[in-house]
């Protein structure tokens, strides 16, 4: 496996992949293959390539059963039952229906009291329940206590994930944050390896959203830089980039987003197009910022490979983010009508963990929509926003900023000020605009700096 193991030190996971199934087929003994299967399902893990994942999960399962071991191949079969909930975003197609209940049902029959097995079967029902019911966080929570018994990082940084999901879904932005910091901190004794590399960058992937969720853009970009710089992501530059393009489009860095999204797409295209889901936001986050530069014709192109990459069966609206970022171009371009009609969905009604990480930063488009095409409900939408924002400093400064329009009561410079703090060039760019003035004049240099076209206020 020695060839394998150096083409993923090179940042080459295909490569790596193919030379561990190939070692796999080679293997002396059926304990031997199902070690290299674990490794290829990793390194396909790494390149988001979960269908190959699940099939090799499931492979080295049966090696391991036919080697004689019934603890490890229940392992085996709890990891290939928790990506078909965790990992929908990494297939190109939907695992089949009641599949996971048939892994974990398999699994549990030939764990035989083992703790490490125990830990994963326990993260898997975790990741197959409801992130709303109270026995998901039971489970995961259970399933940390046996990780750590079994002095397994790798099974303890799955089971806090599911931990950091339940968080999420429950609007707790801030603690879910400080749960994937400390998946971070977990592993950062594991060496970087094919069966790690996925826990790894996915941990910082996860804080990485977790603390844009929560508006720290600063933590947000340092995490991202991680995830950048991982040297199994040197091929791989869809994966490298998507986190940043993310930060720095809410940022308002737009020169640095746009040079991003041209090594996503390349490292996507040389990648052969393949379906990501959890890569839709770095795509949709490019789209946007395109076409608050002016180029429409960019934008289309890029809401084509958000298509390209979606999960079938799993709608981007359901996450919201798309709206989000709609909402987000059409009120520069002064559109709030336009924008009031996109935002239909009210905030609390955001209960997944997915749709949690963007729900504040909804809701703060949600209440300023509502503001600016004078809608009569708009005063109790910032009351309802700010149950929605109140982690979030930049969110909480833009329901600031909208309760000001509405109210007509000075708010406008400390929304900018906070602004400002956190980071958000594009907001407080924004804000400088609607006070007027001299502020009007500095905003409208920051947002022409940014290759920002006009924005048009007042609204028409």
């Amino acid at each position: 496996m020695t060839l394998a193991e150096l083409a993923f030190a090179r940042g080459l996971p295909g490569e790596s992949q193919r030379r561990y199934e190939q070692a796999a087929d080679l293997a002396a003994d059926a304990g031997h293959a199902a070690a290299a299967l674990r490794y290829a399902a990793g390194a396909a893990n790494c390149r988001h390539v979960g269908d190959d994942a699940l099939r090799l999960h499931r492979a080295a399962a049966d090696a391991a059963v036919r080697a004689g071991d019934r603890a490890g191949a229940a392992a085996d079969l709890a990891q290939a039952a928790e990506m078909c909930r965790r990992g929908p975003g990494l297939m190109a197609t939907a695992p089949a229906e009641g599949l996971a209940d048939e892994l974990l049902a398999r699994g549990w029959a030939l764990a035989g009291g083992s703790v490490a097995a125990e830990a994963r079967l326990l993260t898997a029902e975790a990741f197959n329940g409801d992130d709303t019911d109270p026995v998901t966080a039971e489970l995961a929570e259970r399933a940390i206590v046996l990780a750590r018994r079994a002095d397994d990082p790798l099974a303890e940084s799955a089971a806090l994930d599911q931990f950091t999901s339940v968080q999420l879904a429950r609007g707790e932005l801030r603690g879910a944050l400080a749960s994937a910091l400390r998946r971070t901190e977990v592993l950062a004794p594991v060496p970087v390896t094919a069966q790690s590399g996925l826990e790894l960058s996915d941990a910082l992937f996860m804080a990485a959203e977790c603390a844009t969720a929560a508006g720290d853009l600063r933590g947000a970009r340092g995490l991202a830089e991680r995830i950048r710089d991982l040297p199994f992501h040197r091929e791989e530059g869809h994966l490298a980039t998507a986190r940043l393009i993310v930060v720095t489009a809410l940022a308002g860095d737009w020169g640095e987003a746009v040079a991003l999204a041209g090594q996503f797409r390349e490292g996507w295209e040389r990648a052969g197009r393949p379906r990501a889901g959890n890569l839709t936001r770095a795509a949709y986050a490019a789209a946007t910022v395109h076409a608050m530069r002016g180029d429409d014709d960019a934008r289309a192109a890029w809401l084509d490979i958000v298509d390209a990459l979606a999960t079938p069966g799993r709608p981007i609206s359901s996450m919201h983010f798309n709206e989000f970022f709609d909402a987000l171009l059409l009120l520069h371009r002064g559109q709030g009508g336009a924008a009031l009609a996109l935002l239909g969905t009210p905030p609390e009604q955001f209960r997944t963990w997915s749709s949690g990480m963007w729900r504040p930063w909804y809701a703060a488009l949600w209440a300023e929509a509502a503001v600016v095409a004078g809608h009569p409900d708009a005063v109790a939408r910032i009351r309802r926003a700010r149950l929605a924002t109140w982690d979030n400093p930049i969110a909480a400064a833009i329901v600031d900023r909208a309760e000001a329009l509405a109210s007509g009561r000075d708010g406008l410079i400390p929304a900018a000020a906070a602004l400002a703090a956190a980071g958000c060039r594009y907001q407080w760019a924004r804000t400088l605009v609607v006070i007027g003035g001299a502020d009007r004049d500095r905003g409208e240099a920051a947002l022409a700096a940014m290759g920002a076209t006009v924005m048009a206020w007042p609204p028409g």
